[in-house]
Parts: structure tokens; sequence; C-alpha cells
């Protein structure tokens, strides 16, 4: 799989990484993929990258080799638990010198983020320290409530704590960030991607609660694609024994009911539990129709076309 050519007037999206929690191998699982999440988005020209799970890692490596001159990569951060963040270290751009790499995530402070990242690159836990990476990095915090703007290729994206500016209206691609308490202890950060009239959420690690949340229902309003966290079986989820109530995840059924009352044009169901194999993720493609006719299951490699 090869990464996407980077049109100028494109809005796709790429499915590098599709699990959620860890990691899987093996043939049960090669039909959905086992790496965790990373979606990869060419829009207006520029490369988004939307967490860095495992599947991060293949995509740097595809960055790299098709590139005819340095890259620029933006990253956005849903949040920085372990299973969205353990192929960062292993992006090809970042080891790789004049590759220039934006990172975009939560943070309480200007600084938060960059001091969440180096804590990964600790002695104890990494060979080598976040300064000792090659590539040209400025890691950014966000709060949400933000509107991103694109300025020169290449260059950091321009951010307004306010609606974004009449170019959005004029077609410009945007994004919009929204922090959500949907996810145990620091919450999420959801992301609303929008280009030439078309409109994409990214809304994954979030654990609906019953009817849903109504900022995450008006977040995503009308959006033509919603990607959104579909980890868990019902029966999972409200298990006696060993209930995933709190893990921060939805179900297929919850994700359903924010797509149909977000009135979204597509659902992709996203974060799947590593323990479900092909067979079952066939069950739940199946299933999820029966709740909200255009749901589809990603999976690794898969690729959408928005314009």
């Amino acid at each position: 799989m090869a990464a996407m050519t980077l049109g100028p007037s494109d809005f796709r999206v790429r499915f590098w990484g599709v699990r959620g929690s860890y990691p899987t191998t093996g043939p049960s699982t090669s039909e959905i993929g086992g790496d965790t999440s990373c979606v990869e988005i060419s829009v207006a020209g520029r490369r988004l990258i939307f967490d860095a799970g495992t599947g991060i890692i293949s995509l740097g490596k595809n960055i790299c080799r098709r590139a005819a001159s340095r890259p620029t990569s933006y990253v956005f951060l849903s949040h920085t638990h372990i299973d969205h963040l353990m192929g960062l270290y292993f992006f090809e751009p970042l080891l790789t010198a004049g590759a220039r790499s934006f990172i975009y995530g939560p943070g309480r402070s200007n600084s938060a983020l960059q001091q969440t990242l180096r804590q990964l690159t600790q002695s104890n836990l990494f060979p080598v320290t976040f300064d000792d990476l090659k590539g040209n990095i400025e890691v950014h915090s966000l709060g949400g409530g933000e509107a991103l703007e694109f300025a020169a290729p290449g260059e950091r994206l321009a951010v307004r704590r306010s609606p974004p500016s009449r170019n959005h209206a004029n077609g410009a691609a945007s994004i919009v960030t929204h922090k959500s308490p949907a996810h145990p202890r620091d919450g999420v950060m959801l992301y609303r991607i929008k280009y030439r009239g078309k409109t994409l959420v990214y809304a994954t690690d979030v654990e609906q609660q019953a009817g849903g949340y109504a900022d995450i229902i008006e977040f995503a309003q009308g959006a033509d694609m919603l990607i959104h966290d579909a980890q868990y079986l019902h029966g999972e989820y409200y298990s006696k024994t060993k209930s995933k109530a709190g893990w921060g995840h939805s179900t297929i059924e919850m994700a359903a009911e924010v797509a149909v009352k977000a009135q979204v044009k597509q659902l992709v169901l996203f974060h799947h539990e590593p323990q479900h194999d092909d067979a079952a993720m066939r069950r739940i493609a199946r299933f999820s129709k029966t709740l909200f006719p255009n749901a589809i299951v990603a999976y690794q490699g898969l690729e959408l076309k928005l314009l």
C-alpha cells in the first residue's frame, strides 16, 4: 500500500490502522488489518494524518520513499493514550533530516503536548531522545474550539480561537476542533475537516452516553462522513462479568445512533476490538447496515473519496 498522491483539489481518506487498544497479527485478522489507529487524509494538496498508532509506521516509510523533495506532514492526535502514539517515533519523517512534521493535539498549556511526547523518549523507555530526532518537528497544543487554517504549503497552520475566516466560506480547507469529555480522565479531541462544501468528522475514542452526547451530535451535524469509534458489541459493553463500560469506547449501536441524530451521509466504523477477527467483523458490517444503511467497517487499505 502506498501513501496517497497529493492532488490540489482532492479530498480523500485512506486507513492505515483501524484497531483499538493494541495491534494484532495473524491470518484471522488479515482482511481487516491489525495496526492501531492511523488515518491519512489528502485535502487541498496537504497530507493530514490522524493519530499515530502502529499504522503510521508503514505510512511514514511510504511518504519518504515516494517524496520527490523533503515532505511535510501534519499529524493530529485525538489523545495521548499509548495505542494512539505507539508508532510515532518510528514515523520516518521524524527521523529524516529536512522533513517537516507539525504535530497537533490536546494539551492544557502551550507546552503540555510536547512535554507528554518527550516523556515517551525517556531513557528507561526509548533509546534516543526527542531532540535526537533528525526531522524538523513542531508540536502545538490544542484546547478545543480552535479553527485551524492552512497557510502556504509546508507552513504551520494558522490557529484561531474563533470561527473560520471568510476564506473558509469560500471553499478553502479548514479544520475545527472540539474537546469532548467522552473518554476517561483527560477527554478526547474531535476534528471536523471541511473543504469545498464537503465535511468529514473524526471522532474516535468516544464513549457515548444514553442517547448520545449532545455536543458530539452537534459537532458531527450534517457531515458527509463520520469516522466513529465502535469497538464493542452490546454484550461486551454490558457484560456482567467483564463489562467494558468506562473504558472510553462505543458500541456499534451507539455509533449508529449518533450518525442518525447528526444526519450524516456516511458512517465509518473504526477503532475495532482486537479480539474481533475477520469473521466477526463481517458480521458487524452486516449488522451495522440494519442500524444505518450507509455504514461501512473501516479496514486497513480502505480508500474513500469525498471529492
